[in-house]
C-alpha cells in the first residue's frame, strides 16, 4: 500500500509547493533572468578543422560568460556569403555532434552554424545527482541559454554572416530552453523546437520522466526540486517569443513528452507558431521531420532550396516532374 500512495504523496507535495508560493504575478523577464555581459571576450580557439563536401568544419571553443570553455563546432559553407547563422542544440541524451550532418547539408543551402556542448558535457562538469542538487541543475540552465547567447555573439561576430537571418534549432533539451531564449534574445528570426517540455517540475504524466521520479526520490527531495526549478520553467517565457516564427515538432510516440505537455508547450508560446505531429519516437526519425524543419528554414532565412540537398545526401534525387496531357 506505500508503495503504491507514494507517486500520489509526491505529486501533491509538488502541488502544495506551488500553490503555497507567493502569486506569480507578471512573467518573469526573460532578459534579467538570462542576462550577461555582451561585452565579454570571445576568445574564440580553433582546435581543428575538417573538409565535408566543401564544407569546413571547424573543431572550436569560445569562453562563456559565466566561466570555462564551450566546446562548439563551426560549419562554414563555400564561398564568401553573405550568410544566414544557425545555432544547433542537441538532445539531453546526445552532444554537439547530433546535428552536424543536418549543419553540413544546410551549408549546402547557404547557412553557417554553431553546434554546442551543454554546460554538463563539458570538462569539470558536477559530478552529482542535479536534481537532489537543483541549484547546480538551474545554474546550468541558466548558462546554457547565456551559452547560446554569447554564441549569437560569436556568429554576428564573423563578416560572412548575415544577421538579419538568423535561426536556431533545439532537440529536447534545446527545444525545452529555446523557448526561453526566444524570450531572452530578439536576434534569433526562426526557431524550430523538436520534442520540448514547458515544465520541468510537472511529476503528474503517466510518463518515463515521472515514472522515474517517483521511483527513485523521497516527496522532500521532489519538493526541493520543485520549489527551486519552478521559477525557470519554460512556460513562464516562451510567451515572449515574438517577433520569432515558432515551429514545434513534436512526435507521436514521444516517451517524455505527453500529449498535455506538447499542447502545454505550444499554447503558451508567443505568435507567429506552428506545429506538426510526427509517427516516431522521442529521437525524431521520421525523415519528415528533418525536410519539414529544413524546409520552414529555407524559408524563413531565404536558403537556397533545400530538398534536393537533402536527397542527394540520401542517395536519391528528386523526380522529374510528371507531364499530364498533351500540349497543343
Amino acid at each position: 500500500m506505500r508503495a503504491l500512495l507514494l507517486p500520489v504523496v509526491v505529486v501533491v507535495i509538488g502541488i502544495m509547493v506551488w500553490a503555497q508560493s507567493p502569486s506569480p504575478g507578471p512573467a518573469p523577464n526573460a532578459a534579467e533572468v538570462f542576462a550577461y555581459d555582451a561585452k565579454a571576450p570571445l576568445d574564440f580557439q580553433e582546435k581543428a578543422v575538417e573538409d565535408v563536401h566543401g564544407v569546413k568544419v571547424h573543431d572550436i571553443s569560445y569562453a562563456s560568460p559565466r566561466g570555462g570553455r564551450v566546446p562548439a563546432y563551426l560549419v562554414v559553407p563555400p564561398g564568401k556569403g553573405p550568410f544566414a547563422a544557425l545555432i544547433f542544440i542537441h538532445w539531453g541524451q546526445a552532444d554537439r555532434t547530433e546535428f552536424l550532418s543536418e549543419a553540413v547539408m544546410l551549408a549546402q543551402a547557404g547557412a553557417e552554424s554553431l553546434l554546442i556542448d551543454a554546460p554538463y558535457n563539458r570538462p569539470g562538469a558536477p559530478n552529482v545527482d542535479t536534481f537532489t542538487h537543483p541549484e547546480v541543475e538551474r545554474d546550468g540552465y541558466i548558462q546554457l541559454v547565456v551559452d547560446i547567447r554569447h554564441g549569437v555573439d560569436l556568429l554576428l561576430s564573423r563578416p560572412e554572416v548575415d544577421g538579419k537571418r538568423f535561426g536556431y534549432v533545439g532537440h529536447s533539451l534545446g527545444a525545452t530552453w529555446g523557448g526561453p531564449l526566444a524570450a531572452a534574445d530578439k536576434r534569433i528570426k526562426a526557431m524550430v523546437l523538436m520534442g520540448g517540455l514547458p515544465t520541468l517540475t510537472d511529476f503528474s504524466a503517466d510518463n518515463y520522466i515521472s515514472n522515474f521520479v517517483h521511483k527513485t526520490y523521497t516527496p522532500e527531495q521532489v519538493a526541493n526540486y520543485v520549489k527551486v526549478i519552478s521559477p525557470i520553467n519554460p512556460e513562464h517565457f516562451v510567451g515572449q517569443s515574438a517577433p520569432a516564427v515558432l515551429f514545434f515538432q513534436f512526435a507521436q510516440h514521444d516517451r517524455y513528452i505527453t500529449p498535455q505537455f506538447a499542447r502545454q508547450y505550444f499554447e503558451a508560446a508567443g505568435r507567429p507558431k506552428q506545429q506538426k505531429l510526427y509517427f516516431c519516437s522521442h529521437e525524431f526519425n521520421d525523415p519528415a521531420a528533418l525536410m519539414d524543419r529544413d524546409r520552414f528554414l529555407q524559408r524563413q532565412l531565404r536558403l537556397k532550396p533545400v530538398m534536393a540537398i537533402i536527397l542527394r545526401e540520401m542517395g536519391m534525387k528528386l523526380a522529374p516532374a510528371r507531364v499530364v496531357g498533351k500540349t497543343q
